[in-house]
């Protein structure tokens, strides 16, 4: 086998007239100036013609017939030593009778593999609409970058094409409405991490050495967030869950008392709709200590069994509704967890006579009870820990935004109780004016001047106080190791008791 080597391709053209033959560098050149430039080319060994270089590198190495082959390589001399040294051990791999393993799979059409990464997903036990979901996300992107083998996809063709999405939205024969809307950072991450999940499957059934995307990273939700939500206080879940039970329609095949039993159990349980829509009879323990509900983790959010122990009067009460039925059917069936459940809890709340959007404009949709779940714990001094537990959040950061939302809520509410301010204002002045100021007149009249002043500088302002650092709360661990008793304990700290 002959010696690769890296060179350069020249190629030569007469010499242009009226140029001017120097010598440069050792070597005979012409020169000339065109359209504001100043170009010096070297001349041939004859001097008859300009010669012109490649800006490339190109590799000329036999493969693994035996033939002689020139490819190009890159402006960068390095990079294309690296690429050399990759074809040379292809060829030689070749020639020992040993294929390249990849190579059948980087021609294989990107639809081939999708599908086999369907199957992948469909085989993992995980939900029909869950891989359906996901195919569907990796199509769209694929479609979107526009590629047909696994070499198409790169992280910046991916970064691109999801930019592109959060400001035009997508297709319109993917969009559920004829008008295109642009994606959410949260929506844009969710087609980010099913194209890393694809790529992550390529990588470890052997289909591809790295991970096309590698590097590529979701953005920080919550900058955009287009619909926030609300818990609802005590009296609107009343008002919410006896609107239901007195309501004669029907919801997609869920009656009032259906309504009225799912809103009491989200907003007790914290569960998720597609979790609440997967309950059967036999998913409940009542004669366990505690009572216990258990979602399998084919419909949990991070695919891990639930097992949450539930308030003794909310126990009682969904065994006498149940009954002794121990079948595995849903006790809430039919489509209405399926993007229907926010116009099924807002026909009860307009009927309950409770804003399905506050003036700060957030919503009381389906998912507000699991927020109501937590605020809830939240105002009945439940360790966060304890309630990350509950929640089954990933991170105790997103624990604590419910957490900070609702405490300096309370907060607000607690310094409105304290006295008047004007009162404290005038209290200082007519001490000053009178001289009973027990040695403290002076000071209040000090700080009563100060307030007059609106905020002028005086000499003697103290600095602003700075709160000290939050303790006691953990960021790490797994939010599923607390033990059941004191799980159990936080669930029964909720307000309240179970509405009648």
């Amino acid at each position: 086998m002959r010696q690769p080597r890296l060179f350069k391709k020249r190629t030569s053209k007469p010499i242009p007239p009226g140029v001017e033959i120097i010598t440069y560098r050792g070597r005979r050149c012409a020169r000339w100036s065109a359209r504001g430039k100043t170009y010096t080319v070297p001349l041939n060994k004859k001097r008859t013609r300009i010669v012109y270089e490649s800006e490339n590198w190109w590799i000329r190495f036999e493969d693994a017939a035996g033939e002689r082959q020139e490819v190009p390589g890159y402006v960068d001399k390095t990079s294309s030593e690296a690429l050399m040294v990759e074809l040379v051990r292809k060829a030689e791999r070749g020639q020992a009778g040993i294929g390249d393993p990849l190579e059948a799979d980087r021609k294989r059409p990107l639809a081939d593999h999708i599908a086999d990464f369907e199957m992948h997903l469909a085989s993992k036990d995980n939900t029909p609409d869950h891989v359906a979901l996901t195919v569907q996300r990796v199509r769209s992107v694929v479609d979107g970058i526009g590629a047909s083998v696994i070499g198409d996809i790169t992280a910046g063709r991916v970064s691109e094409h999801l930019a592109e999405l959060r400001r035009n939205g997508l297709p319109a024969k993917e969009a559920s409405k004829r008008k295109r809307k642009p994606l959410s950072i949260s929506s844009s991450n969710h087609y980010y991490r099913a194209v890393r999940s694809f790529c992550r499957w390529l990588v470890q059934d052997r289909r591809v050495e790295r991970n096309p995307i590698a590097g590529l990273s979701a953005l920080k939700a919550g900058k955009d967030l287009k619909r926030r939500r609300r818990p609802l206080t005590d009296e609107e879940l009343a008002a919410l869950v006896q609107a239901a039970r007195a309501s004669d329609k029907t919801f997609r095949g869920l009656s009032g008392e259906d309504r009225a039993v799912l809103y009491l159990l989200a907003a007790n349980s914290g569960l998720r709709v597609s979790e609440l829509a997967s309950l059967t009879p036999v998913s409940f323990d009542f004669d366990s200590v505690p009572p216990m509900v258990r979602v399998l983790g084919a419909y949990t959010k991070n695919s891990e069994q639930a097992e949450l122990p539930l308030r003794a009067d909310l126990a009682a009460m969904l065994r006498d509704w149940i009954g002794n039925s121990r079948s595995g059917k849903p006790l809430w069936p039919g489509t209405w967890a399926k993007k229907a459940s926010a116009k099924m809890i807002r026909m009860d709340l307009e009927a309950a006579g409770v804003p399905y959007q506050d003036a700060a404009g957030r919503y009381a949709d389906a998912h507000s009870l699991r927020h109501t779940f937590l605020s809830n714990l939240a105002r009945a001094g439940v360790h966060p820990k304890t309630a990350q537990t509950l929640a089954r959040h990933s991170t105790i950061g997103l624990t604590m935004n419910v957490y900070t939302h609702t405490v300096i809520g309370d907060l607000a509410a607690a310094v409105e109780n304290l006295p008047p301010v004007a009162l404290a204002l005038e209290d200082a002045e007519t001490q000053a004016a009178t001289g009973t100021d027990d040695g403290q007149a002076p000071v209040r009249a000090q700080y009563a001047r100060k307030a007059d002043s609106r905020g002028r500088k005086e000499e003697g302002r103290g600095k602003p106080w700075q709160p000290s650092a939050a303790s006691g709360v953990g960021t790490g661990g797994s939010p599923n190791l607390l033990p059941q008793a004191e799980m159990s304990k936080a669930r029964q700290s909720l307000t309240g008791p179970v509405l009648e």
